[in-house]
């Protein structure tokens, strides 16, 4: 029985070892559960609670912002694959090269950014109380969701990330066009 739990216990430090980058815990994966179950049970809402209050310029809001949704949820894609030098025959965001170009040159963050502008744009849709309240479950969490992919990310690029976090804002859109092209500006 000794020998078992020993063997078990080697076991369990060998396979750590052998992948130290396995962190695997399912605490860390709480967040996204509560964002991505708000998530879907807003996408499905939305079909029922559609323009609920009849206010169409919260409407048309809704429909623009879930349009920048899809161009900014575009974007890391391009930019990964163009400039991230993820080994062959790996998908794009397994990137050896920490991206600082096209979308990841404005925000640092865009692919959560677009979820949270999802969000917001199914609650301008529907319009309804229950959209709102699960807007306020998902925003926050998703924004704070960042905070562990910034460690993560210096864990896996060290210092070049930390002067990157510097130059270019977490997820604000509009700081961050305006600062890029402020650089844009000096560089002339």
């Amino acid at each position: 029985m000794q020998n078992e739990k020993l063997r078990h216990t080697n076991y369990q430090m060998d396979s750590k070892e052998s992948n130290p980058d396995r962190k695997w815990k399912f605490k860390n994966f709480i967040p996204s559960i509560i964002y991505g179950l708000a998530l879907i049970i807003q996408i499905i809402l939305v079909f029922f609670f559609y323009n609920f209050y009849h206010l169409e310029l919260l409407l048309w809001v809704g429909w623009l912002i879930l349009i920048l949704f899809l161009f900014i949820g575009a974007l890391p894609r391009q930019a990964f694959t163009k400039y991230g030098e993820a080994p062959q025959g790996k998908s794009h965001i397994y990137t050896t090269k920490l991206v600082d170009k096209g979308i990841f040159a404005i925000i640092r963050h865009p692919y959560w950014l677009s979820w949270i502008l999802l969000s917001i744009a199914l609650t301008l849709m529907s319009q309804h109380l229950t959209m709102i309240i699960l807007a306020l479950i998902i925003c926050p969490t998703v924004y704070f969701e960042t905070y562990n992919l910034d460690k993560g990310t210096i864990e896996k690029f060290g210092s070049s990330y930390k002067l990157y976090m510097n130059k270019v804002p977490r997820m604000n859109l509009i700081y961050g066009i305006f600062k890029y092209m402020l650089n844009q500006r000096k560089k002339k």
